[in-house]
């Protein structure tokens, strides 16, 4: 499951609502004080608890706090309150965009009071608004009330009953607010929904790695407490903790049964006044206890706040090479405020590369805030959220690329290099500019660039090239952004790789050989994907535990829709057709960050030759020479 954005209401420094759109890779600036970490502390209120009365806004007109978390790229099917697979979609839990919205609301008063509700585009007939809280007898009844016929459906399933009642009456949808948490009877059914809903939603963990460090500071993050939570969260890991907690329940409650029995030999009259309850269950993540010892056996909470933050530095390094090969990750959310703080420039890259590394894994986002302009330099534009007050004194939230139209935010981005002073690094020995035409290609040409290069030594890694700098013509990192307007009339050889799938590509390849100084190629198939071989897309899907068969990829297929729509089929929810065209693209584009980076990581000499692109490539990398 995906964060797509968070939306505060009378949050601290947010009296107004705000809406922050997140992605993979988030990189939040601004001045001090401006309201940069906020935003993850609430993220951290939202996913562990741990509001305070003074997180109310001091200029707030009412007093509730308000948090909304917006989730995509969900299963399609899923277990909620029975055993039989229903969808958040069949079960009308969704926003109007296809989005789960779950708010929660936290009460200031003399104690604090938390509601939680889902934002559900539901059916709106009476009968119906409420039928989630019902739980299986009720929920019978209801379909007896209304004469729905029940003839060949499990009645012993809530899903199938609630999907016939829904059929035989029918209703419009509208936008209502479900409570499923606060104050609700025990006979709610909703209580059960959001248990198991809530074991989707992502591990979310915020590193403060610039506050002082102290013993008996609380909020101090030991990385290795990340692990253990990562760990419990694994499927298969939970499972064998559920039956511990079952074996537990079960025997423990035959001894208060048993002793009930006895008290009513006793006195029957104080024993029909008892019955045994097992209300409290084990918070795993508070019982085992995991941390790193020095030479004397002194644990990594009480050394210093520079060693801290080197392993805090190697955890990022080594989840990023861990992520790689896990079956059954969960998703998780790292956040970190302010990571350069203390750190070394070489440091400072080595955190950072780690950290986009990570972004590009399957169910993993990163969050951080800095004021570093050596980090800064290294991000997409895409990831870039800049915060600043307007004239009217209001946070405004602004971003690197428009959403809309996937244009370059340029004032936003020079607002970012006057705020925080990014210029070209005049130790850049720039020799050769690098044309693509988005993230997608650098991520796979790296990657390419490495495999070719244990087969012929003249093609150096990208990633080493220190005198090429990369220009992407739809969006790139703010250091190519910077560095094209600063070497722009400087007369670098330029080289330009771009797809064969658009005419106008092929025009203005053209026009560029017929210049001086300057190569421009077109991919001789479709596009960068279709020099995949499908055991290298299979394999790399199988990382996650997914596997798919797909069709012999051709010169011409629309490898990442392929891909997309035998992942839909193999869900077992929606077909390709009944997704809306959004629905689509998004899939689509999943993909070909996946194809674009770990497929092309299980892509070897022999299947680049099985493909026919070996020599084409090969001839790429070494123009850049």
């Amino acid at each position: 499951m995906k964060l797509v954005s968070i939306k505060l209401r009378n949050f601290r420094i947010y009296k107004d609502e705000i809406n922050i759109i997140l992605g993979d890779l988030n990189c939040v600036i601004g001045k001090n004080d401006i309201g940069k970490s906020t935003i993850l502390e609430a993220l951290n209120i939202f996913f562990n608890d741990g509001i305070e009365k003074t997180d109310l806004s001091v200029n707030a007109e009412d007093d509730v706090i308000e948090m909304t978390c917006l989730f995509d790229d969900f299963k399609e099917k899923i277990i909620l309150d029975s055993s039989v697979e229903t969808s958040l979609q069949e079960e009308s839990l969704l926003n109007q965009n296809g989005l789960l919205e779950i708010k929660k609301g936290f009460k200031i008063g003399g104690t604090i009071t938390k509601s939680t509700f889902i934002i559900a585009n539901h059916e709106t007939h009476e009968k119906l608004v409420n039928i989630l809280t019902l739980k299986n007898s009720p929920l019978k009844s209801l379909a007896t009330e209304l004469n729905v016929d029940l003839a060949g459906i499990n009645k012993t399933k809530n899903p199938p009953i609630r999907k016939a009642i829904k059929l035989h009456l029918g209703s419009p949808k509208g936008l209502i607010e479900l409570k499923v948490e606060g104050s609700l009877d025990t006979e709610n059914n909703l209580k059960a929904v959001w248990s198991k809903l809530k074991d989707f939603l992502p591990i979310f963990t915020l590193f403060k790695v610039d506050k002082t460090i102290n013993d008996k500071d609380k909020d101090v993050q030991d990385p290795m407490n990340q692990a253990i939570k990562e760990t419990l969260a694994i499927p298969e890991i939970k499972t064998l903790l559920d039956k511990i907690e079952e074996e537990i329940k079960a025997k423990s409650t035959i001894v208060a049964e048993q002793t009930l029995e006895k008290l009513k030999k006793i006195d029957v009259s104080l024993a029909e006044k008892m019955k045994s309850d097992f209300s409290k269950l084990p918070s795993w993540d508070k019982i085992f206890d995991l941390t790193l010892l020095n030479e004397n056996n002194v644990p990594l909470n009480k050394r210093g706040s520079g060693v801290k933050r080197l392993v805090l530095l190697s955890f990022f390094q080594a989840q990023a090479e861990k992520k790689k090969f896990e079956n059954s990750a969960p998703s998780i959310i790292y956040a970190i405020e302010e990571p350069e703080t203390a750190q070394h420039p070489n440091h400072q890259k080595i955190l950072i590369n780690s950290l986009i590394n990570l972004s590009e894994r399957a169910n993993i986002q990163v969050m951080f805030t800095t004021h570093s302009a050596n980090l800064v330099r290294e991000i997409p534009i895409e990831s870039l959220i800049y915060i600043h007050k307007e004239e009217e004194k209001v946070n405004t939230i602004e971003y690197g690329i428009n959403f809309e139209n996937q244009k370059l935010n340029e004032e936003t981005i020079n607002r970012v290099i006057e705020t925080l002073g990014v210029l070209p690094n005049p130790a850049d020995k720039i020799l050769k500019l690098l044309f693509v035409e988005g993230n997608h290609d650098v991520n796979a040409l790296k990657r390419y660039s490495k495999i070719l290069n244990a087969h012929n030594n003249n093609i150096i890694p990208l990633d080493e090239r220190q005198d090429i700098a990369i220009v992407i013509s739809g969006g790139s990192c703010l250091k190519f952004y910077i560095d094209n307007k600063y070497l722009d009339g400087l007369g670098k050889p330029e080289i330009h790789i771009y797809d064969n799938d658009i005419p106008e590509y092929r025009e203005y390849v053209g026009k560029i050989n017929q210049q001086q100084n300057k190569k421009g190629f077109n991919t001789t198939k479709t596009e960068l994907e279709n020099y995949l071989t499908k055991e290298a897309i299979e394999e790399s899907y199988a990382l996650n535990g997914l596997i798919i068969t797909l069709p012999e990829i051709t010169d011409e297929m629309d490898v990442p829709k392929i891909v997309a729509q035998t992942l839909q089929a193999t869900s077992n929810g929606r077909q390709w057709e009944e997704l809306s065209d959004e629905e689509q693209k998004k899939k689509e584009s999943k993909c070909k960050k996946h194809l674009n980076t770990i497929a092309v990581e299980k892509m070897s000499i022999e299947r680049l030759k099985y493909r026919n692109g070996l020599e084409e490539i090969c001839d790429w990398f070494l123009h850049l020479n």
